[in-house]
């Protein structure tokens, strides 16, 4: 008999929902802490430790971390009891992330999770085997199979060669870990690890998404971004990549990664597009964008700035804009998995004053890691300085009240705050709110441990300043 897993999901199709309201809550069927963040965070619930060494380890295995003897049990019953074998088999080695999900998919479905049932909405339920696997693009997916293979000896060392599904089923599993996994994020959306759930893959994708996935540990919350009129969980829509690079680049990725041509209205803006390759018009006194076409021949003369309808005559900008854009690009794959603010600021500086226009998104994408890169070394001032000129960019290609605009605001209100000044800050974090209550709701950590404790400071030291100011004694002019 199927055991059925109760989510918190509308189970009424064609009632409203609202921007905020809850379309879905879900358990992981299988999750994994990344093996960097090992001894950082609890491998059960992703709360991060007070220091390293702090956490229990397994006293088996002494590879697994806890934070306390109570997530140690449930981890203990969840999968642990049956993996924990096979981590010491191969000590002192430790096997990628991947194998160990794949490995601890192997030893749910034998244990009966092949029968583990959730309902996404009334009616419609879904198994492991539901989950799609492109197994005929994946077979043809020369640098997949290569790496499947590679799993495979690993998986047969950690699990036994007895224990290995057949190379059917094994190319299965890891066809829906492709195509199905999330990225577990924590409050500043940094990735913590990976998870695979069932209700929670029932959704497409769109680059203009109209719902959003947030993360409690391993707990997914998916909220509605907009209102429906109609509610049908068909139509509901998330990102499954960051929609803040170039149509090509999405869509490339997205048939990489996914095997699907991504045909959305995000991928039909040839404005958005144009502002992401643009330069500031060199008339004096305007800043209109001027579209740089970077496969034409660099003889093509330009286009007239969008703006003062002007053509420039310059036949070196075309040029220019295309070293200046292969040098930033080289510069951002640079900071790809770690911020690193000079590199930022040298691809910033190839830039020049008043070239790159300030929507083009080569430009964007260097501020945005200059940001983080400058808070992470804790020079505010120059945070503040990059993250309040991207606002106006982060809300053109991620949209008005997608929560990474939240959460920009967030940290140019705490690092005003932090700076003293209570109007700017309460502002920022004011606006925040708004965004960052309708993804992530008010009961989220990242509102009640983070934002809400904010702006009652921020109130609080705003109010007196202002007592302060009102009953100091007013001074006379003397002559």
């Amino acid at each position: 008999m199927s055991a059925i897993v109760s989510v918190n999901v509308d189970k009424n199709k064609g009632r409203s929902l609202s921007a905020g309201d809850v379309i879905l809550t879900a358990e992981p069927f299988v999750y994994l802490l990344s093996g960097s963040l090992k001894g950082l965070y609890c491998d059960y619930c992703f709360k991060k430790s007070e220091g390293y060494g702090r956490l229990q380890r397994c006293s088996r295995c002494k590879s697994e971390r806890y934070c306390n003897r109570v997530c140690q049990v449930k981890a203990w019953q969840l999968i642990h009891k049956h993996e924990c074998s096979c981590i010491k088999r191969i000590l002192p080695k430790t096997p990628p992330d991947t194998a160990r999900l794949m490995a601890k998919i192997i030893i749910k479905l034998k244990n009966g999770g092949d029968q583990l049932v959730e309902e996404v909405t009334q009616g419609k339920t879904r198994k492991f085997k539901d989950l799609m696997n492109h197994y005929s693009d994946i077979k043809k997916d020369r640098a997949r199979q290569e790496q499947l293979e590679a799993l495979t000896v690993v998986l047969g060392n950690y699990l036994g060669p007895d224990t290995l599904p057949n190379t059917a089923d094994l190319q299965g599993i890891f066809g829906r870990i492709c195509v199905n996994s999330f990225s577990i994020t924590d409050l500043d959306h940094n990735g913590l690890g990976t998870g695979v759930y069932l209700a929670g893959s029932v959704f497409d994708h769109s680059c203009r998404p109209n719902a959003f996935v947030t993360f409690n540990g391993p707990t997914l919350t998916c909220r509605a971004l907009q209102s429906f009129t109609d509610f049908d969980i068909s139509k509901v829509r998330i990102s499954y990549l960051d929609v803040m690079t170039s149509t090509e680049e999405r869509v490339k990725e997205l048939q990489r990664r996914y095997y699907f041509t991504c045909d959305c209205p995000g991928c039909h803006d040839p404005q958005r597009d144009k502002l992401a390759s643009s330069v500031v018009c060199g008339l004096e006194g305007c800043d209109g964008p001027v579209y740089i076409d970077e496969q034409l021949p660099l003889s093509e003369p330009l286009p007239a700035c969008t703006k003062c309808s002007r053509q420039s005559p310059d036949t070196h900008t075309r040029a220019k804009y295309l070293s200046a854009a292969g040098y930033c690009r080289e510069q951002l794959e640079e900071c790809k998995d770690q911020y690193f603010l000079d590199i930022a600021q040298h691809g910033l500086d190839r830039q020049g004053n008043n070239f790159f226009h300030p929507m083009n998104l080569l430009r964007v994408r260097l501020l945005d890691a200059a940001t983080e890169a400058a808070i992470s070394l804790g020079n505010w001032n120059l945070a503040l300085q990059y993250g309040i000129q991207n606002i106006p960019a982060l809300r053109l290609y991620y949209g008005e009240r997608h929560p990474n605009v939240g959460i920009t605001l967030l940290k140019l209100g705490k690092i005003k705050l932090y700076l003293q000044d209570q109007q700017d800050a309460l502002q920022y974090l004011t606006e925040a709110e708004g965004i960052l209550n309708t993804s992530h709701g008010n009961t989220h950590p990242l509102y009640t441990t983070q934002l809400a404790p904010l702006i009652t400071q921020a109130r609080q030291e705003l109010t007196a300043t202002q007592n302060k100011h009102y009953n100091s004694p007013h001074l006379s002019l003397v002559r």
